[in-house]
Parts: C-alpha cells; structure tokens; sequence
C-alpha cells in the first residue's frame, strides 16, 4: 500500500513541508507517517560532554512529536498520520526506513537559509541523492496544489540502464499531470555517437505518458531550467542527482545554495536503477 513519508526537525520550513505532505496523502487517499531523529547536545571543550542526559533529549523529541501529532490530527481528519522517532542521523534512519518499505515518496523542507533546519546544503543534498525512492523538497512557504505539469531534466545519458521509469511512470499517474522531458544543451556539445539511440529508449521507456519534449540552447544548465520552469508554469522539477553528469552539473556542493535559493517550485529526486 503506497504512503508518504515526511521529517521535521519542529521548524517552520519542516512545518510547511508536512502541511504538503498531509495534503498530498489526502488527494492521493494514503497515509502519511512523520519522522523525527533525536540526538543529544554534546558541549565541546577539553572533555566532551552531553548538555543534557540521552532520556531527557528523548523525553523532548516525544513531547514534541506528540503535540504535532495532535495539531495535525485535528487539522486534517480522516488522514492516518503515524510518527516515528529514532535516535542518530536522520538521513541514515530514512534510508533504512524507506529500504523496509518503499513510500510514494519522501517529503522535506528545502531551506533558503543557512540557519534555517537542518536540511541546507550537506544534509539536503545527502538525502536528495541518496534514498532509493522519490524525494520532494519543498520551498519555503510554497502552498500544497496537486500538480498539473512535471518537467523532467535529462541529459540523455545512459538512459537505458539508469532511468527508473516505472517509479517515474507511477508518481507522474498518481498526479495526473502532464509530463515534460527538458534538456538543455548549448551549440550541441552534449550530441555524442549514441545520443539518437539515448533519445530513442528515453521516447520508449516514457511512450505511456505521452511527453512533450524540449530542447534549449543554453550554456548555464540551472539558469536554463530555472526559466523554462519559470516560464512555462511548471509545478514539479524532476531531477536524478545521481547521475554524475547531471549532478555535477546541476547539483555540485559550489552550486547547492544557488540551487536551494532558486527553487521556486517542488524539486522531485528520482534515482537511477545502477
């Protein structure tokens, strides 16, 4: 049975992330369970030492977790929400979580700030590549509507062995929305020997959705999705972060803030089958 999953470390970009996983779990009539991880303040001098004792940074992270649950409850009735908690780092605990039981997709809080969450740079970009299921990081403020319209960024790389089109083929349905394959070139320096054939399998594994696709000639690869998203009313960004071209790219740590700060819309990670 398909479901959502969403984490919060109780901040505000968390907060708005899980009112847009309640809402998706609701159109898509699933049920949602909350994440939170734990850890104990540790001082650091001559001898490192816990600010406080391992149960009592517990009993917070239960309190708290217990009066978002019931926040939520009665905010949106009728939708299941199941929370867990889990002590140590929350994008290991994710990976395990989601490796027992394959969700929808994974829902977090994509910061603009550097103090803002615990989901800027590093750790945003970890989970972003490294869960082998659909992850949605959502803007600061964006409010929850269904999607309409999905671009895809692909660079027409070993599509065939990479391409998880069955997972990219259940979520575009589940929407509903149009579908749209978007690769950015410029002066054709990205055209190599196999690229018809890439193009062809791409226009294969994808022919149930019915694409539309583009083609853009622009040297700044994030500059050119940004404005085709932009200007095209796009609702969802579709990216594979694993893909080493695309990820150096578009997702190299020197460009994560850019990245993060131009987001306007929900960017969607899918993850290559190698």
């Amino acid at each position: 049975m398909p479901y959502l999953v969403t984490a919060t470390d109780f901040s505000e970009i968390a907060n708005n992330a899980i009112d847009y996983a309640c809402n998706m779990a609701n159109d898509q009539k699933i049920s949602l369970t909350i994440v939170h991880s734990y850890t104990v303040p540790v001082a650091f001098h001559d001898n490192p030492m816990p600010v406080i004792p391992m149960e009592e940074s517990k009993q917070i992270a239960e309190e708290q977790m217990s009066k978002l649950a019931e926040e939520l409850s009665s905010k949106y009735p009728g939708l299941e929400i199941n929370s867990e908690l889990a002590y140590g780092d929350i994008t290991d605990h994710l990976k395990d979580m989601t490796k027992e039981a394959k969700p929808l997709a994974v829902v977090i809080g994509n910061s603009v700030s550097e103090n803002e969450g615990f989901w800027l740079g590093g750790n945003l970009l970890t989970v972003l590549k490294s869960l082998h299921c659909p992850v949605i990081a959502i803007p600061p403020g964006y409010q929850y509507k269904k999607p309409t319209s999905i671009c895809f960024a692909c660079d027409y790389h070993n599509i065939k062995s990479t391409l998880p089109a069955e997972e990219v083929i259940q979520l575009t349905n589940r929407t509903g929305a149009s579908f749209h394959v978007l690769n950015i070139d410029h002066e054709n320096k990205g055209f190599e020997a196999n690229t018809p054939f890439e193009s062809t399998e791409l226009h294969s594994m994808l022919k149930c959705l019915n694409p539309s696709y583009h083609y853009v000639d622009n040297e700044d690869t994030d500059e050119g999705i940004q404005q085709f998203v932009s200007e095209n009313n796009m609702d969802w960004l579709m990216v594979m972060p694993h893909k080493h071209n695309f990820f150096e790219g578009l997702f190299h740590k020197s460009h994560t803030k850019q990245i993060v700060k131009h987001a306007k819309v929900p960017l969607v990670a899918i993850h290559d089958k190698a």
